[in-house]
């Protein structure tokens, strides 16, 4: 259970998330209800409510009704720099890799991954491809001052990846734990070794 959460009651914390992590995008409500795994019935009820309190805006466009934050609310930023430092990690960090050429898996691990994570705690990624720090680190301190995290990546080719992961102490003991994917999955990086 990630902090957003613990906060927020479950349906207010997915659409919280959903909407906020960028602003500018708008979705339907049965979208909403289908990626956050909720009721439809009980995410349009929470919409009302925080359209209500005017925390997101909708449109209509025929028979839907799309929703999207409200950036002009006075708690949109606060409300969005809550999301993105407890909910939003994932999205923001995979948003950060996605111009970047040559990464083919990355994920988070640490304390962030297992649901342990506090405050102050950094983002520990592993990105395996034919891609190097210097490629990686504009994007990332972006995505960090976005979070207010540290982002500590590690990089590997396939390669070293394959033959360290039942060797070395330091993969061994990462593949064992939680993982946040942010491009890849594990059942690629198992077929891969």
């Amino acid at each position: 259970m990630s902090l957003l959460h613990q906060l927020f009651p479950q349906v207010r914390a997915e659409i919280l998330r959903l909407l906020f992590v960028d602003a500018s995008r708008e979705r339907h409500g049965r979208d909403l209800a289908r990626q956050s795994g909720l009721n439809v019935k009980t995410v349009q009820d929470e919409l009302q409510k925080m359209s209500a309190t005017e925390l997101v805006t909708s449109r209509r466009d025929g028979n839907r009704r799309y929703f999207r934050a409200n950036a002009l609310h006075p708690l949109f930023v606060d409300l969005q720099q809550i999301v993105l430092k407890t909910a939003g990690l994932k999205d923001v960090v995979g948003q950060a890799l996605a111009p970047v050429e040559g990464i083919e898996w990355a994920f988070i691990f640490g304390s962030l991954a297992d649901g342990a994570g506090k405050a102050a705690s950094d983002v520990d990624l592993l990105v395996i491809g034919d891609v190097g720090l210097r490629k990686l680190a504009g994007p990332l301190r972006s995505a960090g001052e976005k979070l207010g995290r540290e982002i500590n990546p590690v990089t590997m080719t396939a390669a070293e990846f394959q033959r360290g992961r039942k060797k070395n102490p330091f993969l061994v003991d990462v593949l064992s734990k939680p993982k946040l994917f942010v491009k890849g999955d594990a059942d690629e990086l198992k077929r891969l070794g």
